[in-house]
């Protein structure tokens, strides 16, 4: 069994993910509901579940005979464990699925969420020309203001000082919420915030801030730092309903690209975002597919930085056919 430190957190969360359950009711995986399925959808406040909501309002879930029912679940760290019991499909992130596979939680990818890109980064850590901050290097004996210490990001973060040879003990890591990164910053309580759309564009909007780079991208050209799973057994007894799902993403992501007002709003509305968090937010590039590639750059990752040591099968977690 790892050691890791972010496969214990999981462990930790199993306990959270089975109130969540309790929470939900006792189904045990999708319902029936007339000719189509009640799918049970859980998901956070980020950008990148923008195609999910925009299937169900324009109606492409439907049009796949798939009804959905959307649960906010803002730390998705306690969404694997309650896979089958609570919900059917959640956004995660791999490295909560691979943890989640080191312990024996059977889950696999269903679709692609968003992928960063050079031309279109969905984070950066962000530095205060007041800090003196101009570079990755300069971090070390310095304060970060993270969004969590578990997330994608962090370990990206992690990963991007390690490499840069900053000791990781040197830097005062300090949790702050998205929407009060940018005026922690400008404020001077945090030297510098790693952050992530809606929240990197009001932050990079501010005077005399300094873009240090997209974590992500330090680690490969193009990287996914998000993604749907389900249960694994579930997901083989329905392969049609992950069809529809994948299809209904894909119709919403062409929606996206032609209707970009509309799609801000539903942002807006979901998120409870402000206009001038929405307005100055660049949307993530959307995509269905499934990238293995991507679970090969955070496997090496958590080796790296996260002491984890377990023996996974990336290639259980994607299907052959995705």
């Amino acid at each position: 069994m790892s050691t890791s430190r972010l496969t214990a957190g999981l462990a930790v969360c199993a306990l959270a993910g089975s109130l969540v359950a309790c929470g939900a009711g006792e189904n045990s995986g999708a319902t029936a509901d007339g000719d189509g399925i009640t799918l049970r959808i859980a998901h956070n406040s980020n950008a990148s579940n923008l195609p999910a909501r925009i299937a169900d309002e324009q109606g492409f879930f439907q049009e796949e005979g798939i009804e959905v029912e959307f649960t906010m679940v803002e730390n998705i760290s306690t969404l694997p464990p309650a896979l089958g019991r609570s919900f059917d499909i959640v956004q995660t992130a791999p490295t909560n699925m691979i943890a989640a596979s080191d312990q024996g939680i059977g889950m696999v990818a269903v679709s692609g969420a968003t992928v960063d890109t050079a031309e279109n980064p969905t984070a950066a850590i962000i530095s205060s020309e007041s800090s003196g901050i101009t570079s990755i290097e300069d971090l070390e004996g310095r304060t970060l203001g993270v969004l969590n210490e578990t997330g994608t990001l962090h370990t990206a973060a992690k990963y991007w000082l390690e490499e840069a040879g900053v000791p990781l003990d040197s830097v005062e890591i300090v949790q702050v919420d998205g929407p009060a990164m940018a005026d922690q910053l400008a404020a001077g309580r945090v030297d510098a915030v790693e952050t992530i759309a809606p929240f990197r564009s009001t932050v990079l909007a501010g005077e005399g801030t300094v873009d240090l780079g997209d974590p992500y991208l330090q680690m490969a050209p193009e990287l996914g730092a998000i993604l749907w799973g389900a249960q694994r057994q579930w997901a083989e007894e329905n392969p049609e309903v992950i069809a529809g799902f994948r299809s209904a993403i894909e119709a919403a992501i062409e929606f996206i690209a032609q209707d970009e007002e509309t799609a801000e709003a539903t942002l807006r509305d979901y998120t409870g975002l402000p206009d001038d968090i929405i307005a100055a937010t660049e949307l993530p590039a959307f995509t269905s597919e499934l990238r293995p590639q991507d679970l090969e750059v955070w496997l090496e990752a958590m080796r790296a930085v996260e002491d984890f040591d377990g023996d996974v099968e990336l290639a259980d977690l994607i299907p052959a056919d995705g």
